[in-house]
């Protein structure tokens, strides 16, 4: 079903300037980390992790440290 709705400029305007204003606030927002935050040390209790996902479209999380036997850490259902 479609439903034809009418809208003035003025509305439209309004509308624009509202997602404008909130893409600024989130620019705003630091989503970066920062280089004091991330290492490039060897962490001793890092571990390597891998994604992969099945036929069926489930998600897992594997622990790749050993590499000839990989152990999965979590699966999604």
């Amino acid at each position: 079903m479609t439903k034809i709705v009418k809208l003035k400029q003025s509305d439209v305007e309004k509308i624009v300037q509202n997602i404008v204003k909130e893409s600024q606030e989130f620019d705003d927002f630091d989503t970066k980390v920062q280089p004091e935050e991330f290492s490039n040390e060897e962490d001793e209790s890092a571990v390597e992790l891998a994604l992969g996902q099945d036929d069926q479209g489930n998600f897992y999380i594997l622990n790749v440290d050993d590499e000839k036997n990989p152990e999965v850490v979590l699966k999604t259902k």
